[in-house]
Formats: C-alpha cells, structure tokens, sequence
C-alpha cells in the first residue's frame, strides 16, 4: 500500500471536504432547513443524489468520469465567478487540464483506474482540450486579470510541473478551493451561528472519514490491488458528493442573486 496515498486521502478528507460539510448551514440560511422535518428531507434528497451519481458511475464509467471533469470545471470556475468571463469556466478548466499536459501518462493512469482499466485514452484528450479552451479563454480575458490572479495562475503551473497529478490536485483542493469556500461562508454567517456551524462541519467531516476509512478497510479484501481502490473511493466519491454541493449553491446564488 502507497503510504503517500493514505497521506493524501487524509489530507481531502480533513482539508479539503469540510467545506462541503457547511451544506446543511447552507440550506438553513436559504430556507430548505427549518425543522426536523425538511431536516430529513434534505439530507435524504442529498444522499439519493450521491447514490445516484455512484450508480450511474458504475453503469457507464467513461461517460461518468467525463461529465465529472465538465462538472468540476464549472465548480472550480466559481473561484473566479467574478474575475473572469463565463462564469470563470476558463479559471476551472485551466486548473483540471495542466496535469494532462504536464504529466499526461500518470493523468491516463489514474483515468484507468476510475474506468475500472478501461482504455482512457479519451478522456485524457478531453481533459487536454478543456485546458487549451481554459488558457484561451484566459487570454483573452487578458486585460481583467490582476498581478494577484496572474501570480496565482503561475503558481498552480509550478505545482502541475513539480508535483505528481494526485499531490496537484490536493495543493489546489485543500489550499485553495476549500479555504476560499469556508471563508466565503463564514464571512456571510451571523456570530451567533458560527459555532453551531463549527459543531455541523466537524461532525461530518468526521462521518465521512469514517465511513471511507470503514469501506477501505472492507475493500481491502476483495482488491489485489488496493491503492486502486483508494483512487476510486476517492476520486468516484468526490464525484458523488460534487453534483449535490454543486446544485446546493447554485440554487442559493440563485435566490439571493
């Protein structure tokens, strides 16, 4: 077992999903939680969503991870929503395609993994193309970019060049993405719900980090190889948890927008 991957899988689970984990004061603030009735409603409408995500997923898995890298560049461009065009698809689709390019074999490896050994050969072309799309967009945007968002852009392509892919994508989720999610959303609670938000994030992140340590610990029994296991618990499960997060706070910039 590839200890460096136990080391990253931690490092998403603490780092980089509590973000995630705000959903639910997410849904108080815009009105889908009330009491224990929309409590439950909304928490079984989420898990049907994932467990619908990881079905579809097992059922076609080339179409699954393909939608999932459209889904995420959409997602991510939201840290830049309002400093690029297109609803800062360009940013999103410039941070999920420099590891095509810069390390495409390991890229089409991990790719295999997720498609159960299928050829990935086309996804590895799709994630490249949504990198070009990303860069040319971004050039053309040119002009609103900032010395700030400049320097950002040349750090995260030092770290494609420097880091496997997996160790990229966690230097991006963890030190960027979530941290921006989690400030974003404090910024906007009153004082006196923060703490109950503290106690919300802890305890399913929490949750969750037991029940992927408890599924791994089951998995290793039916995988030779159980780093490929690892990989799609979770690269498949963040997938799953994506699409519900996603839709969340886009129906909340909605009704506030």
């Amino acid at each position: 077992m590839d200890l460096s991957l136990i080391l990253a899988s931690c490092f998403i689970s603490l780092v980089g999903l509590p973000h995630g984990a705000l959903d639910p004061v997410i849904a108080h603030r815009c009105g889908l939680i009330h009491d224990l009735r929309s409590s439950v409603r909304f928490f079984a409408g989420y898990i049907i969503v994932v467990a619908l995500v990881v079905l579809f997923w097992l059922t076609l898995p080339p179409a699954s991870l393909l939608l999932f890298l459209l889904i995420s560049c959409i997602h991510f461009g939201r840290d830049w929503k309002q400093k690029v065009s297109f609803g800062g698809f360009a940013y999103g689709a410039f941070v999920l395609g420099l590891p095509a390019w810069t390390a495409p074999e390991q890229v089409e490896q991990i790719f295999s993994f997720l498609i159960f050994e299928n050829v990935a050969e086309i996804p590895l072309i799709f994630l490249q193309g949504l990198g070009v799309i990303g860069i040319s967009l971004l050039i053309f945007d040119r002009g609103r970019l900032s010395r700030l968002t400049v320097g950002e852009l040349l750090i995260l392509t030092i770290c494609a060049i420097s880091f496997e892919p997996l160790w990229y994508f966690i230097a991006y989720f963890c030190g960027l993405h979530s941290p921006r999610h989690l400030i974003t959303e404090f910024r906007t609670m009153r004082k006196e719900t923060r703490f109950a938000a503290y106690v919300v994030m802890l305890a399913l992140t929490i949750l969750t980090l037991g029940i992927a340590a408890v599924s791994g610990s089951h998995l290793e029994k039916y995988y030779a190889n159980i780093d490929l296991a690892i990989y799609q618990v979770i690269f498949i499960g963040l997938a799953a948890l994506t699409v519900p997060h996603m839709c969340l706070l886009e129906w909340a910039a909605k009704k506030h927008g």
